[in-house]
């Protein structure tokens, strides 16, 4: 009631395109709460590529940045900036707040001259940029990270990721948190659809085939479980042909399946056993929460940052601990109840979408 009642605001999302990846799923949640509830919202994209659906009518527009990947990234920001902030206006006016988000975009935007830009940081930069950087790049990278992320006021999506933001650059002093939302109403739709995995049962889990996911800790730690409920994975990436290799050497393909990628994986989420989590990092974890609204159980790695912040220690084994893992995936399998989790209100949209807003109120009282 009380979001209904806030004055009217032109709120822009500027990212790189819609794949279907969590960054873009939250942009898209945001933007559909803040349209539903009176509000302009533009998202702005370099790519025309869209995997997601929208509730709303969310007006998108894409800033050709291809014609200019030709500038060197060192001067790329201070040279785009201009033309991406007249864009910008050209397009929505003059915007009441603009969220970048995602490296491409922040590189731009930490230059842009509009009154009102934050940078909203999905994931934990020091694991995320540094660590899976040779230790010779790793100086500049930092450089080039503290070029960005200090210019402009930052939203960590996690206590985790605001903790690992503020230690690694102490210098950005103006930094909140908010979560991360899920849609409860539109991923319970999406569920209706129908579910192309036609096993009577099976664990699940969603997401890129990448190093930071380590599908090759949950594949020892299913293979070192012992069970024989079979585990879906859903997602693409170049680690996809280790992983399938993997499973064959642990002796398990049979029990393994590979499902590639699915726009909408909410039927394959909510016929779940479980969902299992292995990274090494994360952001917030949106599939964790998604899981959450399906009432589907949720077993994770207690990784930095964000399942700690959803998950009761119950729920959570450490990343080093594989025999614990296989342990809590027997206990998964045997007694799915116990590993069910209420989704806490700080994830919704309404909440979301009401804090954000008051970030646009604070640009425009700075302002003032």
């Amino acid at each position: 009631m009380n979001a209904k009642a806030e004055p009217a605001k032109i709120i822009v999302f500027v990212i790189p395109d819609l794949k279907g990846n969590g960054a873009e799923r939250v942009v898209l949640t945001l933007a559909d709460e803040l349209t539903a509830q009176g509000h302009s919202c533009h998202i702005i994209c370099f790519k025309r590529f869209q995997e997601l659906r929208s509730k709303q009518t969310v007006q998108t527009h894409i800033f050709p940045l291809q014609f200019l990947r030709w500038l060197p990234r060192s001067i790329r920001g201070r040279v785009v900036a201009p033309l991406l902030d007249r864009f910008i206006r050209l397009k929505t006016g003059n915007p009441d707040l603009v969220l970048s988000n995602l490296l491409p975009a922040d590189r731009l935007l930490s230059h842009s001259q509009l009154p009102n830009v934050q940078l909203i940081v999905h994931n934990t930069l020091s694991q995320e940029v540094l660590d899976s950087a040779k230790p010779e790049k790793q100086s500049e990278l930092r450089s080039m990270l503290k070029s960005i992320y200090t210019r402009k006021p930052c939203i960590g999506v996690s206590r985790g990721v605001l903790a690992d933001l503020q230690q690694l650059l102490p210098q950005q002093t103006q930094a909140v948190c908010i979560y991360n939302p899920v849609d409860l109403e539109l991923i319970a739709e999406a569920a209706q659809e129908p579910n192309p995995i036609k096993l009577p049962e099976y664990f699940i889990h969603v997401g890129k085939f990448k190093q930071a996911k380590r599908h090759d800790r949950l594949l020892r730690a299913y293979a070192l479980s012992g069970v024989k409920t079979p585990l879906v994975l859903v997602g693409q990436g170049e680690l996809l042909g280790t992983a399938q290799e993997l499973a064959k050497e642990l002796g398990i393909s049979e029990r393994v399946s590979f499902e590639g990628f699915h726009s909408n994986p909410y039927p394959l989420i909510a016929g779940a056993k479980g969902l299992l989590l292995s990274s090494d990092f994360e952001g917030l974890g949106l599939v964790i929460l998604e899981a959450l609204a399906l009432k589907v159980p949720v077993l994770s790695t207690d990784c930095p940052s964000g399942p700690n912040e959803i998950l009761p220690t119950a729920n959570l084994v450490a990343m080093d601990d594989l025999q614990g893992f296989a342990d809590k995936l027997r206990a998964l399998d045997q007694n799915p109840a116990a590993f069910q989790v209420e989704l806490k209100p700080e994830f919704s949209p309404t909440y979301a979408a009401q804090k954000y807003l008051e970030q646009a109120s604070s640009a425009t009282t700075h302002m003032l």
